[in-house]
């Protein structure tokens, strides 16, 4: 019997690469969800985050570049359990 070495490490490198390609999409989702300016008490913009919490309202593009991470998550996952499980082929 003989082990394929070179196999075990594309296996290995296509699994890194592909984690940690879903956790920066992941990452990118929750900063777009986390942009906008922050609004300070009297209702203007301020131009330092550090002022104030943020109150200010999320872009609906960057909602919607969110879903689309997210989504391409979701769907990485599934993919990737369909491979596992032999019952789904």
């Amino acid at each position: 019997m003989s082990i394929d070495l070179s196999s075990i490490g594309i296996v290995a490198g296509v699994g890194f690469v592909s984690a940690v390609g879903i956790v920066l999409v992941y990452t990118l989702g929750l900063r777009l969800l986390g942009t906008g300016q922050p609004v300070d008490v009297d209702g203007e913009r301020t131009r330092d985050a550090d002022e104030t919490t943020r109150t200010g309202r999320t872009p609906a593009a960057a909602r919607f570049g969110a879903g689309v991470c997210f989504t391409v998550c979701g769907a990485a996952v599934l993919y990737g359990i369909w491979l596992t499980v032999p019952q789904f082929h």
